[in-house]
């Protein structure tokens, strides 16, 4: 038995924490692999080494660590949805559904399970069942108004056809008594993008604007953004990352593995992600998050954090490649390409072009009023703290066009930058074109990319299951005189 396995549990927990603090993510992934092995009595303490191991870029460990907490007590409701929405995040759908439908069968009195199943059934294409296990839990809430979510998702979930729809006279009821008081803002935010939705589908422009712009607005005092620090964070990069400084760093791994596909939210990241995954080489694809975790050691992706962990650790970006990739086959396996469509990347190019010298990237590029549209009638759980306002997104995009001309000025041909519109005018051609570039065989067949059966996470699941429409480009022009306030900011004015 070694030294390790004979500490105390505790200790070796602490172990882990001071080597992860430190900044050796690998260190403190090895200990915790050991201590996960020995499957010590921790009880209840799995669920923050379950936390631990996440944050480690850990999947496995994390997966082991909440089952067993899930496992501990059936009555348990929080522990086994942690885990379920754990299964779900990391590509385990249809485990995560079927572990929804015995949390339910256990507690069929409680909204959260019916909702977290109804969530699951989604995710997998299941629609119609879906929008009855949301019914599910708005029929189970004691609480009207806290069924909110539930009628968010319920209402992304179906098509309004008529302006006497019993669900929107409903939601339309219950804002007009929402309470007031700390605390009550994001529900009612949630409630009117669902109201909002429904008059969109009714086409009932103005007022769906109008329902957007207030859930957005409470959603935004709640949610701040730092636009000064973005702005000053986009200069240090441009103005760090040149050409010669980029060269002088040492590269890392030449693995040619991961697919990197960026873009701003709602720009066709999806879709790309969707054709890529029905090639046969390809294994899989999610927005992944997982290089910042391997980056973990340099401290940060500026140029000065960057210059000085290469100065410190001439191997240090090998050592990242190494838990990059390991990342990746800890979550897919050994096998096949990854997609790795983590939306920050811009932020990162830099040091992602030097821990994976060969890799390529595609970068979505759409109409910036499209994109602006869809980012504020999206309603984004966590994260993307500047779609909350015409001015922030304007803002936002701005960086976002600063950084794509300087990146695909640097690394010239290593970017493909992928028209949106052009995509969907030429799928069969920008297909290629894509193909090419990542270094994958022609393949028949990739234009049925939404018969591809995968669990698909992010705001655009319902849309990748449809063939390619053009009238997806045009859609946002019904709105185009409100988003006077975005193109002015947008272009300076």
């Amino acid at each position: 038995m070694t030294t390790q396995a004979v500490r105390p549990p505790r200790d070796r927990i602490d172990a882990v924490l001071s080597a992860f603090k430190a900044g050796d993510r690998d260190g403190a992934a090895d200990l915790l692999a050991t201590l996960v092995a020995d499957n010590p009595a921790l009880g209840s303490t799995w669920g923050p080494v379950s936390r631990l191991a996440l944050g480690l870029g850990e999947t496995s460990l994390a997966l082991t660590a909440s089952g067993r907490l899930s496992d501990l007590d059936r009555r348990d409701l929080s522990a086994r949805l942690n885990h379920g929405a754990l299964l779900a995040q990391h590509g385990q759908a249809a485990s995560a559904r079927d572990l929804a439908q015995a949390i339910v069968a256990d507690h069929p009195t409680q909204p959260s399970a019916w909702h977290f199943l109804g969530s699951c059934r989604a995710t997998l294409g299941e629609g119609e069942a879906a929008i009855a296990d949301f019914r599910q839990a708005i029929a189970r809430s004691p609480d009207p108004f806290a069924a909110a979510p539930s009628w968010l998702a319920l209402a992304e979930g179906r098509t309004f056809t008529a302006r006497d729809d019993a669900d929107l006279a409903t939601m339309t009821a219950l804002l007009a008594r929402w309470p007031s008081g700390p605390g009550t803002n994001e529900g009612k935010a949630a409630l009117l993008y669902a109201v909002a939705k429904a008059l969109d589908d009714l086409d009932q422009i103005d007022a769906a604007f109008a329902a957007y712009s207030q859930g957005a607005a409470l959603v935004a005092a709640s949610r701040p953004d730092d636009q000064t620090g973005a702005d000053a964070f986009v200069d240090d990069l441009i103005a760090g990352f040149t050409p010669d400084r980029l060269a002088g760093l040492p590269a890392g791994d030449d693995s040619r593995r991961p697919i990197f596909v960026f873009g701003l939210p709602r720009s066709g990241t999806t879709l790309v992600e969707q054709i890529l995954v029905s090639h046969s080489q390809v294994a899989d694809g999610a927005e992944l998050n997982l290089f910042r975790t391997a980056a973990i050691p340099v401290g940060g992706v500026s140029p000065a954090a960057v210059n000085a962990f290469a100065a410190a650790r001439p191997d240090g970006f090998a050592a990242i490649a190494r838990a990059y990739l390991h990342m990746l086959e800890d979550r897919f396996g050994p096998d096949g390409r990854i997609v790795d469509k983590t939306l920050n990347h811009s932020r990162y190019l830099g040091l992602i072009h030097r821990v994976l010298p060969q890799a390529r990237f595609i970068w979505l590029r759409r109409e910036p009023g499209a994109v602006a549209w869809s980012a504020l009638r999206t309603w984004f759980a966590q994260g993307v703290n500047w779609s909350w306002s015409q001015d922030r997104i304007a803002r936002y995009f701005r960086n976002e066009d600063r950084l794509h001309a300087h990146w695909t000025g640097v690394l010239g041909d290593a970017i493909l930058t992928v028209p949106y519109e052009a995509l969907v005018a030429d799928p069969a051609g920008w297909t290629q074109r894509i193909l090419d570039h990542v270094g994958l065989p022609h393949e028949t067949g990739l234009d049925q990319f939404h018969k591809t059966e995968r669990a698909v996470t992010t705001a655009s699941f319902a849309q990748v299951r449809k063939p390619i429409y053009t009238t997806s480009t045009s859609a946002w022009k019904r709105y185009e005189g409100h988003l006077k306030p975005f193109f002015d900011a947008y272009s300076g004015r």
